[in-house]
This record gives C-alpha cells, structure tokens and sequence, in this order.
C-alpha cells in the first residue's frame, strides 16, 4: 500500500492554520515513513515570510493593518508572499524519493520538475528558472520581484515561489501558484513597487484560460505520475485537529512573528 496521502482541501483557513498544519504534516512525517501533497487555500489575503527574516524590514505592518490583511511567519526560508487569489501546495515527506540521497538543492528540482509538468499538461510552456544575481537573494524585496534558480517561468515571469525545510528525517516544501494578482497591494504591504513585481512575475490568468480546477486537476495528477502510485485521500481524524489548534497558538502570536 502506498504511503502518499492527498488533502485537497475545499475550505479556506486562516493563516495561522494553514502554517499550523503544514507543521504538524512534517511532524508525522518524523514519526512514520509518509508523504503528503496538499493543496489548499487563504480566507483572507496574507503575508507569508520567512523564517529568518525580520518582520518590521520585509513588511508595512500599518499598510497590512490598515487594509485588513493577515500575516504569518513561515518555519520555511525564502521572502515575503501575499496569498490571496492563488493555490498553495505543499509537499511534505519522509519518504525515499524525495528525501534519501538528496539535499535541498536536488529535492527542490525535483519537486521543481513535478510543477513544470503540470503546467505542461495545460499547454503551457513552464521552464526552470537560470535564477538572478546573488545580491537580489540578500535583499529583502518580495519573493515574486525575481526567480532563484530553479523556480519555475513561463514567458520569462516567475510563476510559483516555493520555500523549504529539512533536516535529516524529513522536508516540507510548500509554494504559491497565483491565479490572479494585486500588484498594488503585494508591493504596499512589502516596501516594494508594483511595477517591479510585475516585471517579474505572472499569474495563471495572464498566461492562460485554463480554470484555477484545470490547474489543481494537472498537479494532482503530475505528482502522482511522478512517485508513480494513485495518491491515498486523507483527513486529519479529531485527535490530529486538536494537535493542530496548538500549533496554531504559535502562528498567531507576537512572539513567534517577531521573534527576530
């Protein structure tokens, strides 16, 4: 019996509850031989950034509060997000194929490969990214303002920012494929300027008529082809809720989100 589990979930949550259950995911994932690939979605347009930077540097917190936006900090690397029109996936395993014999580098091509192929399976011409010069990946612009190398373009504009974590027993990586975009609000909330968020990036709605289902229809079944079994549908049972609703204390705190 296979050991990869799909959550595509429907409903759309809070920040903290988001980030809560892709922790807890990697955390079972230290207590058993498991993968997960979940798919999922933001009630309210959020802030996502990593979790070596500092808040107050990478975000106008008086813009984001000003409009009611949400933010959170991820236990991933890489720069600030705004989640709002989009599909998130995450990629959370113990699992051989993307864990043994590879580091951070080799799993992120990997998983890298999966979301070309998906994007290909909707007749659009996804490549990986060459990246950009070092000194934009020590910058506190947003993550959409320029690729890393291997994150994946269509028409030369960034299409997915994903980030991960690992160590020696498992890896979470989880990602951002929007759909649409405000320019407006993304480069507001991060000190930034649309037009060089735009210059950079693009959405599926810009590229392609394809349908935000198409889209989440075409990965689930990349990553299938890709570990080469049917993915196992599964639900966190009530005991595995409770868990999470701890988890989420830590995202929705002050000491968390400013704790560097």
């Amino acid at each position: 019996m296979t050991n990869w589990y799909l959550i595509d979930e429907k409903k759309s949550h809070i920040a903290a509850e988001n980030m809560a259950r892709d922790e807890y995911l990697f955390h079972l994932c230290h207590e058993k031989k498991a993968g997960f690939f979940r798919l999922y979605t933001w009630a309210n347009p959020t802030f996502s950034f990593g979790v070596s930077q500092q808040i107050a540097k990478v975000l106008d917190l008086q813009y984001i509060k000003d409009n009611g936006f949400s933010y959170v900090r991820r236990i991933t690397g890489g720069k600030a997000v705004l989640h709002d029109d989009e599909i998130t996936y995450a990629v959370v395993s113990s699992e051989d194929v993307f864990h043994k014999q590879h580091d951070l580098y080799q799993s992120y091509l990997l998983i890298a490969k999966v979301l070309v192929d998906a994007f290909n399976r909707l007749g659009l011409n996804a490549l990986l990214s060459a990246g950009s010069p070092a000194k934009w990946s020590k910058s506190n612009n947003p993550c959409f303002s320029f690729p890393t190398p291997n994150e994946i373009e269509i028409a030369g504009k960034k299409i997915i920012g994903s980030a991960q974590k690992r160590d020696n027993r498992a890896l979470l990586q989880h990602g951002s494929i929007p759909i649409t975009m405000d320019y407006e609000r993304y480069a507001g909330a991060t000190n930034s300027r649309p037009e060089l968020i735009e210059r950079h990036m693009t959405t599926l709605a810009q590229v392609s008529d394809k349908s935000r289902e198409a889209l989440r229809n075409a990965l689930i079944v990349s990553f299938q082809s890709f570990i080469g079994s049917k993915l196992q549908e599964f639900d966190f049972d009530t005991n595995q809720e409770r868990e999470i609703e701890n988890l989420e204390k830590k995202y929705g705190s002050k000491d968390w989100n400013f704790s560097r």
